[in-house]
C-alpha cells in the first residue's frame, strides 16, 4: 500500500486505459465470485503502485486472499466500519496532497473504480485485526523469547542505557464521566500544584493540604517498565518537578520525579527488542494463518 502514495502523484500524467471487455467469472472462493472485472480493475491498480510481473495471476491470487480473510474475519466477528476504510483513504490521499474525492477522480481517469482501492483496504484492517486478536491470544512473546533472542543475535546490545525515576503520584480525584466544569475544575487545581512544585521534600506535604488531591508512593521503576503514556509524559520533566497531568478514571494523576538517573539495562534492552520480535512473529503467523486458509478454502479457477 505504501507505494501506492508515490504512484498517485503522477496518476493524472498516466495516459488513458483502454475500455473494459465483457466480464465473466474467473474464479468461485467458498461459493463467492471473482470476476474478470474485479481482476482487471485490481490488475491496474497493482500496475499504479509499480508493481511488476504477472499482474493478471497476481490480482487474482490477491483477491482469492481477500475473499477468505474477509469471510475469516465475519466468522470471527470482526467487523469494519465504513469509517475505518474512510480514515485509510483519507489519510493515503493527504500523503499525496489530494482530497479523498481528488484520489478517487485520479484513480477513474485510469479506469479504477475506488471501490477497488476500498475493497482492497477493507481486507487488509479486517486480516489485521484478526490476526491481531488470534496471534496476541496463542503466540505472546515472552521473557524467555527476548532473552534467547538477545542471547542469539551478536549484533544486538545486551544491555541499553535507560533511565531510572524515583516517584509519586499526585492523584486530583474525579467522579467517573465528569462534567466539563468538573475536569475544568480538575485541570484547574493540576496547573496550579505544577507551577507551585518544587521538590518532593517540601512540595509533597503541600500537596497533601489540597483538597480533592491524593498522593500515593509509586518507588523506582525503569522507563522500560512504565506505560507509554507515563514516559511520555515523563519526558524532559525535571527532578524536583510535576509531570503534565494523565487522565484516568480514578481522575488527574500528575507524577513527581523525587530522584532520576541514568543506568545499563538488560531489562530495557528486552523491552526495546519486544515490538521487532512481536511484528516479526505476527508476520509469520499471518502468513501462515493464510495458507491455512487457503487450504481449508474451497477455490475453483475457471
Amino acid at each position: 500500500m505504501v507505494r501506492i502514495l508515490v504512484a498517485l502523484l503522477v496518476v493524472l500524467m498516466l495516459a488513458p486505459t483502454a475500455p473494459a471487455s465483457a466480464t465473466s467469472i474467473v474464479a468461485v472462493v467458498n461459493g463467492s465470485p471473482i470476476t474478470s472485472y474485479d481482476v482487471g480493475q485490481r490488475e491496474r491498480l497493482l500496475r499504479l503502485t509499480g508493481t511488476q510481473g504477472a499482474l493478471s495471476s497476481m490480482a487474482l491470487d490477491e483477491l482469492i486472499d481477500e475473499k477468505l480473510q474477509l469471510n475469516a474475519a465475519r466468522q470471527a466477528n470482526v467487523t469494519i466500519d465504513e469509517g475505518d476504510v474512510d480514515r485509510a483513504i483519507g489519510e493515503i490521499a493527504g500523503r499525496v496532497k489530494l482530497s479523498a474525492g481528488q484520489l478517487g477522480q485520479a484513480l477513474s481517469q485510469q479506469g479504477v473504480n475506488i471501490k477497488t482501492l476500498r475493497d482492497r483496504i477493507r481486507a487488509q484492517i479486517a486480516f489485521n485485526r484478526l490476526v491481531r486478536a488470534r496471534f496476541q491470544a496463542e503466540s505472546q512473546v515472552t521473557e524467555q523469547d527476548l532473552v534467547a533472542a538477545l542471547l542469539k543475535d551478536d549484533t544486538l546490545e545486551r544491555q541499553i542505557e535507560t533511565a531510572e525515576y524515583t516517584l509519586q503520584q499526585v492523584i486530583v480525584a474525579m467522579p467517573e464521566n465528569p462534567s466539563a466544569q468538573r475536569l475544568a475544575e480538575a485541570n484547574r487545581i493540576a496547573s496550579k500544584l505544577r507551577a507551585e512544585f518544587n521538590g518532593c521534600a517540601n512540595g509533597i506535604e503541600l500537596v497533601k493540604k489540597t483538597r480533592n488531591v491524593v498522593v500515593r508512593p509509586f518507588g523506582r521503576r525503569t522507563e522500560s517498565e512504565l506505560t507509554n503514556d507515563v514516559q511520555d509524559a515523563l519526558k524532559d520533566v525535571p527532578v524536583g518537578k510535576l509531570a503534565a497531568p494523565i487522565e484516568t478514571p480514578r481522575g488527574l494523576v500528575l507524577f513527581a520525579v523525587c530522584d532520576k538517573k541514568t543506568m545499563q539495562s538488560t531489562n530495557a534492552a528486552m523491552k526495546a527488542l519486544e515490538p521487532e520480535l512481536a511484528n516479526e512473529r505476527g508476520e509469520q503467523f499471518s502468513k501462515q494463518y493464510l495458507r491455512q486458509l487457503r487450504r481449508d478454502a474451497v477455490i475453483e479457477r475457471r
